[in-house]
């Protein structure tokens, strides 16, 4: 047989064989979303944790008799904050500390306490921001041992918790969007299964007739390998082009609302790779799924 770049087999009247682009082009969509959404949510833990991992908050109560004199407990409450602020400022890994003013404490405050809160009224703590420079030579033991020293009952967060927290529900996140761009993967693998089959069936005749004039069962499976990897490369790269637009059209528009989104609105460059190779995977797979129908339907015939 010499025709081995040419369909021997007359797919093109095949209505399962016409279908299966559309079929693997729609899968590939909703895998390249649910891939789009993984990347995202990657991208996202990254960014929350790195601007955790650069900041700490201090914590500095008011004095435990706040109900006597208001102004000398007041004066000493800002001594506590400056003082604390310079022992921040000289440590070790510390970049910057600066206290919040009460503006932004009642900005903090208005989605729980309403807008009318005024924060003089209130025995609300003072926060002081701190900018890391390299957590790695900050020692929290000693910083907080110092704190306790100008400012009892103070407290340093290091966001640790809250970020090994965070970044795990994310990651779980991640996960199940894994898990269904690899279920689609392999429905579409199996939506080639059974057209493979249904294609095996409509052409019985043609198979035979192929056999007869000396054709391998190797030769009659690359009939359908090549059909499948046309048909699964059409839809898939078609799907994943709509899948890359409506991720950039969904991200320019959240970004037009104008909300501090945490991370990147749309994929970044690195991240765009991985939604391109989504139609070779499925291509390839779609390849080894006819392959194998075939080979084993044809072991099966008489």
């Amino acid at each position: 047989m010499s025709a081995r770049g040419r369909a021997i087999i007359p797919f093109a009247q095949d209505p399962a064989g016409r279908l299966m682009p559309w079929l693997i082009g729609f899968m590939t969509f909703v895998a390249g979303l649910a891939l789009a959404g993984a990347l995202l949510l990657h991208d996202f833990a990254e960014s929350w944790s790195q601007g955790l991992a650069d900041s700490m908050t201090v914590q500095i109560p008011p004095p435990a008799d706040e109900m006597g004199d208001a102004v000398a407990a007041e004066a000493r409450l800002d001594r506590a904050v400056e003082d604390a602020v310079r022992i921040l400022a000289d440590a070790p890994g510390i970049a910057a500390a600066e206290p919040l003013p009460g503006s932004r404490i009642q900005a903090l405050l208005e989605p729980w306490l309403g807008e009318t809160l005024d924060p003089a009224s209130l025995p609300l703590p003072r926060l002081i921001a701190v900018e890391v420079a390299d957590m790695q030579e900050v020692d929290l033991a000693v910083l907080r041992q110092q704190l306790q020293t100008v400012a009892p009952g103070a407290a340093l967060d290091d966001h640790g918790l809250w970020r090994a927290r965070l970044v795990a529900f994310l990651q779980s996140l991640q996960l199940v969007g894994l898990a269904v761009v690899a279920v689609v993967i392999l429905a579409a693998a199996t939506v080639v299964l059974f057209a493979t089959r249904g294609g095996l069936l409509a052409h019985h005749e043609t198979i035979e007739l192929l056999h007869l004039i000396g054709a391998s069962d190797n030769f009659i499976a690359r009939q359908f390998q090549r059909q499948a990897l046309r048909a699964s490369l059409k839809g898939g790269l078609g799907g994943a082009l709509i899948a890359g637009l409506t991720v950039i059209g969904l991200g320019y528009a959240a970004a037009a609302t104008g909300a501090e989104l945490p991370g990147p609105a749309v994929l970044d460059w690195p991240d765009w790779p991985y939604l391109a190779l989504l139609p070779l995977a499925t291509a390839l797979l779609s390849h080894l799924a006819a392959r194998r129908t075939v080979l084993r339907s044809l072991r099966r015939m008489p």
